[in-house]
């Protein structure tokens, strides 16, 4: 005898209900998805998760800080950065002391009536080691009856420095300035006198002696 050879749509429906009265309960009563009341604390490891199935918006802000790697090596040290603009200008500083620069002495000298030869007309100290340039203004008076030339000089440590002299003529009267250059090794006296040539005699007057020192 074949069973399946006269089943209707009856019999499909009635089989069907029978199936799900003495099933469905069971069916209806299966939860098909896994909660957290199901997964014991600390029961998964990373092999339970799927990568990339767990991004950081699903998990807690204690469970982001603690996901923090090993430190990593240092870097390269970078370029050199770009020059800054200059800074503004600072304030003016104090002035400061004054320099020594040239310091001037005047000294005069007694006037001479019949000169004699090579006695100083006019000294003064020279106060340290250094260069000094000296003028001497003197206005000289020729007593004798030829023109003479009379030749001055500065002498100082027993040295005799030439400087210029004073043309004069006979019976005639000039003014001049005998200038000379001095280099002192320390403190020393500086002297001013002229030596006379032939048998002209002079006097001498008004006789300024002024000593620079350049250091």
């Amino acid at each position: 005898m074949r069973i399946f050879s006269h089943l209707s749509y009856a019999n499909v429906i009635a089989t069907l209900a029978l199936f799900l009265a003495l099933g469905g309960t069971a069916v209806a009563g299966t939860r098909l998805f896994v909660t957290g009341a199901d997964v014991l604390d600390h029961s998964l490891t990373g092999a339970d998760f799927r990568n990339g199935s767990v991004g950081a918006n699903v998990l807690s802000p204690g469970a982001i800080r603690r996901l923090k790697g090993a430190t990593g090596a240092k870097g390269a040290t970078g370029a050199p950065g770009a020059d800054g603009a200059a800074g503004a200008a600072g304030p003016v500083g104090p002035q400061g002391a004054a320099g020594t620069g040239v310091s001037t002495t005047t000294v005069a000298g007694a006037d001479q009536s019949n000169y004699a030869d090579m006695t100083p007309i006019a000294s003064t100290s020279l106060p340290a080691s250094g260069d000094y340039v000296i003028f001497t203004n003197l206005t000289v008076h020729n007593t004798g009856a030829v023109d003479e030339y009379l030749n001055c000089g500065y002498r100082f440590n027993g040295n005799l420095s030439g400087a210029s002299g004073v043309g004069t003529t006979a019976g005639g009267t000039s003014s001049g300035t005998s200038a000379g250059v001095v280099t002192a090794d320390g403190p020393t006296t500086v002297e001013f006198l002229c030596q006379v040539t032939g048998a002209t005699s002079y006097d001498i007057s008004n006789v300024t002696m002024r000593v620079h020192f350049l250091g």
